[in-house]
């Protein structure tokens, strides 16, 4: 019975520290693969040449998932611009606008304000025109995945700190205290 016990304690033990795993590797793709660059591309924003463009599309997406009653909603803005003599288009407001909320007027105002055929002031990067936005700078949304991610990170941390932490320090425990040598004598 008791073997049994230790052997459930082991494996609950790997599991939770495989789970942290997950969440620790889940929280650095969120924070330093999308949110450190999103928010990097947003600051550099505010420097970036300006040209005018067009909106193509403008009009706010809903999406409900399977297991709730509630939807999340955004803005779809699509809107052209040409550096060069070449054309290109973009649908990103400001960094970190394809956040979708249960707030429907945050969307509804967004696409309020860039309606179909309306010519807007397009920023774009001068290195990679492709990469454009109507609003430059760093917003609460443009937060989100840093955030976010840093919360995985911290539960990460937790699931696999603490067990590993119990284990290292039920072994010191069971070694017996240290001694000392006595160099006075």
């Amino acid at each position: 019975m008791i073997a049994k016990r230790d052997r459930m304690r082991k494996v609950g033990r790997r599991l939770v520290i495989f789970l942290g795993l997950i969440f620790l590797i889940v929280g650095y793709v969120m924070a330093y693969q999308i949110g450190l660059p999103l928010l990097e591309q947003a600051r550099a924003s505010t420097g970036w040449p300006v040209t005018t463009g067009e909106v193509l599309e403008s009009k706010v997406k809903s999406h409900r998932s399977s297991n709730s009653s509630s939807s999340t909603y955004a803005a779809h803005v699509v809107y052209r611009y040409q550096i060069e003599g070449k054309n290109y288009e973009s649908q990103t407001v400001w960094f970190g606008s394809d956040v979708s909320t249960s707030d429907r007027s945050l969307a509804q105002n967004t696409v309020k304000k860039y309606p179909v055929r309306k010519s807007v002031n397009v920023y774009y990067d001068p290195r990679h025109p492709e990469a454009a936005v109507l609003e430059p700078g760093v917003f609460k949304t443009t937060w989100f995945y840093y955030l976010f991610g840093w919360v995985f990170l911290g539960v990460g941390i937790l699931m696999t700190g603490i067990p590993l932490f119990s284990s290292f320090f039920r072994l010191f425990m069971k070694s017996g205290p240290i001694e000392t040598a006595n160099f006075a004598e």
